[in-house]
C-alpha cells in the first residue's frame, strides 16, 4: 500500500531544497579561495590605486613638507636659499663696530660768529641728520667754484635729513670781519648755518690744511667721507644718499 503524502507538504519540502541550493552556490561565491584571493568587490584596478596615491601625496604629505621648509629655513626677499637673514645690530653694537673702523667727528668750537643760525652742535644731529661740514674761506677762488655744488646739495636733501655747515676759517686778515663774511654769503646765496673759525679751534680740531674741504658725518657721529679741493661732486653726493639711507634703516 503507498502512502500518498499530502501536496502542501510536497511543496514546502521542494521549496526547502531550492533555497537550501540557493544558500550553497552563494556560499561558495563569498568564501576565499585557498590561494588568499579577495572577492572582487574588494579589488581595485592598479591604476586607480596610483591615481589616488599621487593625489594624497600632493595635497597631503608634499604640501606639509614644503610647509614644514618655509617655517625652518625662512628665505628673506632676495636672498639665496640656505642663506640666514641678517642679524640686526643693537645700537651698542652699530656703534662698537664703527668705533673700530672709522673717526669720532669733533664738535664745532671756538665760534666767533654766526650767520644764517643762533648756534649749531654736531652731538644734537645725532640720530637726526647726516651733517656736511665744509671749510671755506671767501676770496678763495677754489671755494667760489665749488660753492654752487654745495648750495645745490643742500637745496636737495636738507629736507631728507642733510645738514651742511660752513666753517669760514679766514686766511687773511680781513677776511676775519663778520660784515664782510655776512655780504660774501649773500653774494652766494648760502642758506645753511655758517660758523666764524677766525682763531682755527675747529679748523685745528680737524687737523685741516686746505681750502676748500668737506667731512661727510653720519647720523651716528662718524665721519665717513673726506674731500680736499674742488671735484668729486657726484662721488659725494652718492655718499651723502648712502648715509641717508643708513640712517632711514636704523631708525625703522
Amino acid at each position: 500500500m503507498r502512502w500518498i503524502t499530502p501536496r502542501p507538504i510536497l511543496l514546502g519540502l521542494t521549496l526547502m531544497l531550492v533555497i537550501s541550493a540557493i544558500a550553497a552556490i552563494e556560499l561558495r561565491l563569498d568564501v576565499p579561495d585557498a590561494a588568499g584571493l579577495q572577492p572582487k568587490a574588494d579589488i581595485q584596478p592598479k591604476g586607480d590605486s596610483q591615481s589616488a596615491g599621487k593625489a594624497k601625496n600632493e595635497a597631503g604629505t608634499t604640501g606639509e613638507t614644503r610647509g614644514q621648509i618655509a617655517t625652518e629655513n625662512p628665505v628673506p626677499a632676495g636672498g639665496d636659499a640656505g642663506e640666514e637673514p641678517e642679524r640686526a645690530l643693537s645700537d651698542a653694537e652699530r656703534i662698537s663696530n664703527k668705533n673700530e673702523m672709522y673717526e669720532q667727528a669733533n664738535e664745532i668750537t671756538g665760534s666767533t660768529g654766526l650767520i644764517n643760525t643762533d648756534g649749531v652742535s654736531i652731538k644734537e644731529a645725532a640720530g637726526e641728520r647726516v651733517v656736511l661740514i665744509e671749510f671755506w674761506t671767501y676770496t678763495c677762488f677754489n671755494c667760489q667754484n665749488a660753492q654752487p655744488h654745495i648750495n645745490a646739495l643742500y637745496e636737495k636733501y636738507r629736507d631728507d635729513g642733510l645738514q651742511i655747515i660752513g666753517v669760514h676759517t679766514p686766511e687773511f686778515g680781513f677776511e676775519k670781519d663778520i660784515s664782510n663774511v655776512r655780504e660774501a654769503v649773500g653774494q652766494a646765496n648760502i642758506k645753511y648755518p655758517v660758523v666764524l673759525d677766525n682763531n682755527y679751534a675747529t679748523w685745528n680740531a680737524y687737523g685741516q690744511r686746505f681750502w676748500p674741504a668737506w667731512y661727510l658725518i653720519d647720523a651716528d657721529g662718524f665721519i665717513r667721507y673726506k674731500h680736499f679741493g674742488e671735484g668729486a661732486y657726484g662721488e659725494t653726493e652718492k655718499k651723502v644718499q648712502e648715509l641717508l639711507a643708513e640712517r632711514d634703516r636704523v631708525n625703522q
